[in-house]
């Protein structure tokens, strides 16, 4: 099985490269003790791949010599290199052309069907792989989690745990597109991975998921008048960098989950995965269902 880490940038890679010293790299208070849990739970796994870039925000798209230097120390490294990338615009699709014109070969994620034409038309050299916001399934842990935990109803958990994934016509489309793999998430209430077998590689991210995505930002919008906020295309200083917003679900009519934290971070909610969810996903590893862990040492954003 193959470990890749999400890098932000090429000092990242420096200094030895266990997931111990990684988990480090993660100062906040509120997210460092669950990235230490998940690096210790993975065992000291040696790492294979440096995954680089943003797929959340085409704001945060990095510049071409942040690519070059993280592309660089990777290979230096002895790792091997995939480029993240977001839904974009117009003019974010420009721009992915120019960054994909630093590579000769490698990965590329793409949360997008423009980017994905994109990368068919002109740069076929480069192997595509289906990033997990176009992995279409129930992901919000303040409900999902519960059923994992209910009485058994084997027919409503194994419906819950499916994805666009499981509709085989669909995996066979992405093969005949030139699709390697598919990147997901860990769900709170379990994974269907019954199409792994088809020819496309799984890569799962841990400790974090995420909920959903938008266009629109608070944090950007938090130096305006109240009229003014959530308003697509704001002026971005790319301050999701600086804050972070814990929510807590104090009103869950759920003993199980009430005061379970979840996570704004520019504009995308994230959950924690828990260390049962830990535990399953490394299971699953070990028998043989995912090709590729992707650890994430600070939230992706």
């Amino acid at each position: 099985m193959e470990l890749s880490v999400h890098i932000r940038g090429a000092s990242d890679l420096d200094g030895d490269l266990t997931l111990e010293r990684l988990a480090q790299l993660e100062t906040s208070p509120r997210l460092a003790p669950a990235v230490a849990a998940a690096a210790r739970l993975a065992n000291g796994a040696k790492l294979t791949h440096a995954a680089f870039g943003t797929e959340f925000c085409e704001n945060l798209l990095p510049s071409p010599e942040a690519v070059e230097a993280a592309r660089d120390a990777a290979r230096a490294r002895g790792l091997r290199f995939t480029f993240l990338t977001p839904y974009v615009s117009n003019t974010g699709l420009a721009r992915l052309g120019a960054l994909f014109r630093l590579f000769d070969s490698g990965e590329v994620v793409f949360s997008d069907w423009g980017v994905l034409n994109l990368l068919r038309r002109e740069f076929p050299h480069l192997t595509p792989v289906q990033g997990r916001l176009l992995n279409k399934s129930l992901r919000d842990p303040r409900i999902m989690g519960i059923y994992a935990e209910a009485p058994a109803q084997p027919a409503t958990l194994a419906a819950l745990q499916r994805s666009n994934l499981d509709n085989e016509s669909y995996t066979h489309f992405l093969a005949r597109l030139g699709v390697s793999a598919v990147e997901m998430d860990s769900l709170p209430q379990g994974m269907d991975l019954a199409f792994a077998g088809r020819g496309l590689g799984v890569g799962v991210w841990f400790p974090f998921g995420f909920i959903a995505t938008a266009r629109v930002c608070m944090a950007a919008g938090l130096h305006y008048r109240k009229a003014d906020k959530f308003t697509p295309g704001a002026p971005c200083r790319h301050e999701c960098q600086t804050h972070l917003v814990e929510y807590a679900y104090t009103n869950s009519p759920f003993p199980q989950n009430r005061d379970q934290k979840f996570y704004l971070k520019g504009n995308t909610y994230f959950y924690v995965h828990t260390e049962a969810m830990l535990r399953s996903l490394f299971q699953h590893a070990a028998q043989g269902r995912i090709s590729r862990l992707v650890f994430e040492p600070r939230l992706p954003l």
